[in-house]
């Protein structure tokens, strides 16, 4: 009888120091065996304190091999579970988790902003022709003031009036929407 079977006798006769001899002699040579496998030492520790809750809940090793060897079966066991279980659910690294949180928070920002867009061309569409074409070709298609003075047909100082008064009732608008003109 090896070292570990006669003190897993003793915790079965009533001795509650014996089952901490078992978990001294053999936690660390499970976690470093389910380590091998799984190659994440939190994991491990886990699934190594699982396997030992499991000999002192169940009481269903019958001397017939040694402790250590079964242990070692549960241990096994346990992890093929863990393995299954981390292929089903997918489960991330931490690197991985930051990897997609970005790409959320990117999604988030398009998304947002995208919804800013739609509500700039909504109220522009209620702007008078003359503010919205000429916010339209100063902002949207990039043209200098000179630019679009001359497909107006306006001077250089029509379009600055065009372009400040336009602006205004933008903001008006948008504020009437309930959004919030920074500056």
């Amino acid at each position: 009888m090896d070292n570990g079977a006669s003190s897993y006798r003793h915790f079965l006769d009533g001795d509650s120091n014996a089952f901490s001899e078992i978990i001294d002699l053999y936690r660390d040579s499970l976690i470093f065996f389910i380590n091998r496998t799984v190659n994440n030492l939190s994991a491990a520790e886990e699934l190594a304190a699982d396997t030992l809750a499991e000999l002192f809940v169940s009481r269903r090793y019958n001397f017939s091999v040694t402790l250590k060897t079964y242990l070692f079966a549960i241990a096994h066991h346990k992890t093929v579970s863990y393995i299954r279980r981390q292929s089903k659910y997918g489960m991330l690294s931490l690197e991985d988790a930051e990897n997609k949180s970005a790409e959320y928070i990117d999604f988030e920002d398009n998304l947002i902003r995208d919804e800013q867009r739609a509500a700039l061309h909504e109220a522009l569409g209620k702007l008078d022709d003359g503010y919205r074409q000429v916010l339209h070709l100063i902002y949207f298609e990039e043209m200098s003031y000179e630019e679009a003075a001359r497909i107006m047909k306006k001077s250089r100082k029509q379009i600055d009036n065009l372009v400040y008064r336009g602006k205004i009732a933008l903001r008006k608008i948008l504020e009437k929407e309930g959004f919030v003109y920074e500056e």
